[in-house]
Formats: C-alpha cells, sequence, structure tokens
C-alpha cells in the first residue's frame, strides 16, 4: 500500500510517498481502505516539528480520512459491515489503508460523497461544540465570524445560520467574502479596511453576542471590542500566526467572557456530549444543511502540490488527496 511517512525533523527532510505492508485489524478493530484524506495547516505543521506535540520519527502524519470498511477483526459487532462507506479522524491518517477501533469509524449514507466527507468533521464538529456548548448561541443573536473563509470559519458561517443567528462573516478579499455570503452570511467586512468600525456599524446600538475566532494576533483584540454586554469570544486558534493579547479591563467593561475551544481535549473529558455532536453533523451533512467547501482534490503522488494549496494564505476551501484513482481529481 501507499502511505505518507515523516522520517524526521531535520531541515532536508518531508513528507515522503512510500511503500508499506498492509495492516491485518485486532480484535475490535475495522480496516478501512482510505479514498480520500483533508490536509489541514495544523497537519503540515506537525509533520515538520512546529506544533507543541512532536511525535517520535519515523510516523505516519495526518488526521481526517474516508473510505470503504473492507476487513473486520475478531469481536466486531455488526454495526459495521464490509463495504460500508465511513469516515472519521485520527492520528496516522494519511495510508491507504489504516486499522482503527470500531468505535473511531463513522457510518455514512451510501450515496454520500467521500471527498467532502473527509474533511467534514473536524472544522463542524469543533464550530457546533464551540457555538452550542461553549458560548450557547441562541437564535436571534448576532455571529461575527473571523476568517470565515478558512476550514472552521466557513462551518462556523454554515451552523450559525443553522442555530438561527445573523452572521457576520470577516475576510480579506471579495472572493472570500463571496464565498462566505454563499455559505448563508448575512453580511460581510472586509479585513484590508476598518473591519472593527464595520461591524460596530451594522450592530448599533448594541455589539456582537459571539465572535469566532480562529485567528488571533491583533483581530482577537478588535473582535473583542466588538462584543455587546454579556457577550462571548470564542478562541478558537491562531491561524494569524501570533496569540493575540487582551486587556483585561475590557471583560469588566463588557461583561463579557473570552471562552476557549479544545475539541480533542472535550472529546476526551465528555465523550458523550462529542458523540452526541459529531452524530449531529453526520445527520445534518446527510440531509444537504451543511457541505464542506473543497477547492482542490490531487492524488496523493502530488501530495507536495496539495501541501503547498493548503499553505497558500490567499486560497480558500479545503485541499484533499486521494488514494483512488477513480475520484474526481484537479488537471
Amino acid at each position: 500500500m501507499k502511505t505518507l511517512l515523516v522520517r524526521g525533523y531535520g531541515p532536508e527532510d518531508r513528507i515522503r510517498l512510500e511503500d508499506a505492508a498492509i495492516p491485518e485489524p485486532s480484535a475490535g478493530q475495522v480496516r478501512v481502505r482510505v479514498r480520500a484524506c483533508g490536509i489541514s495547516f495544523v497537519d503540515l505543521l506537525l509533520a515538520r516539528g512546529g506544533y507543541q506535540v512532536r511525535p517520535p520519527t519515523p510516523f505516519v502524519p495526518g488526521s481526517e480520512f474516508s473510505g470503504v470498511v473492507d476487513a473486520l477483526g475478531d469481536g466486531a459487532d455488526g454495526r459495521l459491515r464490509l463495504g460500508d462507506r465511513v469516515c472519521g479522524t485520527r492520528m496516522g491518517a494519511w495510508s491507504e489503508y489504516i486499522c482503527i477501533p470500531q468505535s473511531l469509524a463513522f457510518g455514512l449514507p451510501p450515496q454520500a460523497d467521500l471527498i467532502e466527507a473527509s474533511v467534514l468533521l473536524a472544522p463542524y464538529l469543533t464550530s457546533l461544540y464551540a457555538l452550542r456548548s461553549r458560548a450557547q448561541l441562541s437564535p436571534g443573536e448576532t455571529l461575527l465570524v473571523l476568517g470565515a473563509a478558512g476550514s472552521v470559519g466557513h462551518a462556523a458561517v454554515q451552523l450559525g445560520k443553522i442555530l438561527g443567528a445573523r452572521v457576520i462573516a470577516a475576510a480579506s478579499t471579495d472572493t472570500k467574502r463571496s464565498s462566505a455570503l454563499a455559505a448563508g452570511a448575512d453580511a460581510v467586512v472586509d479585513t484590508t479596511g476598518d473591519w472593527k468600525a464595520a461591524v460596530k456599524a451594522l450592530t448599533a446600538p448594541g455589539g456582537v453576542d459571539v465572535v469566532y475566532d480562529p485567528i488571533g494576533g491583533d483581530a482577537t483584540d478588535a473582535a473583542f471590542r466588538t462584543l455587546a454586554w454579556g457577550g462571548r469570544h470564542l478562541m478558537v486558534g491562531f491561524a494569524g500566526g501570533e496569540i493575540g493579547v487582551l486587556k483585561s479591563n475590557l471583560s469588566i467593561v463588557k461583561g463579557a467572557s473570552l471562552v476557549g475551544v479544545d475539541a480533542r481535549q472535550a472529546g476526551e473529558r465528555t465523550p458523550a456530549l462529542m458523540h452526541a455532536l459529531r452524530t449531529e453533523v453526520l445527520a445534518l451533512h446527510g440531509q444537504g444543511r451543511i457541505r464542506p467547501l473543497v477547492s482542490h482534490v490531487l492524488p496523493v503522488e502530488r501530495f507536495d502540490e496539495a501541501a503547498e494549496k493548503t499553505n497558500d494564505r490567499a486560497g480558500f476551501g479545503r485541499v484533499v488527496f486521494t488514494f483512488d484513482d477513480g475520484a474526481r481529481q484537479d488537471p
């Protein structure tokens, strides 16, 4: 089988496509023939040794996948059968075949698009957990989404509308803002200008109820200042490359809260909650109410090109690579 491998963290090391033996599922596992994998900025950061966690080398990177069950280990309870379409998130996803506990393979309808499914769970589960469980976003409230053309931002725009909010999307280009409007945003602001003033004008006289912030840096302070009394600022990540600094008196002046979002820890600490949210995400996708935005689909042999497109800050939408020659792909 084909697999992507990191052999070291030195300056000349990179993610390499190699051949490996097809694994056999252990008791309680299923083997998935992987058809498609998503690439995220965090995946690449971890693979290059720049993340807060550094797995011992060599290791298979990646975290998002979709595919078809092709073998069952002893003790499989019948929840999944051979030929079932599944998706999931796990470390070491970037291999043509993976063996995982049955509980980590989530069934999809027979007609499910495996390209979309490969980039479904991570952004939408994070965003639903953030908006519903952490911010308790209510119908009629105003939601400001920073980085609205990114994967989690795009998910937050769609889910914010489903939860009944008025959604304002912040993005840096006309194309990205048009994408946010197509995803359901009620209004957009240009982050290359005085977007804080624009948001305040759109939400006068009250302000924003919830900020969804995967960007960090200076944007965090500016967005916090748009909050209404009792507002909640969701700190999701730092895609901008810097950790923002807030003056603590702002939380008193606005009666507002800075709320951390860590879906990974939530999965470990509150598994029942995250299972319920994951089930809801899969149902919403099955109903056609949410759709990941996929910008490029490339074969695994063009992984370096796919990684380059993922790192392109001017681009938007998810980059997916496939192990399936029959999958739809970029020319």
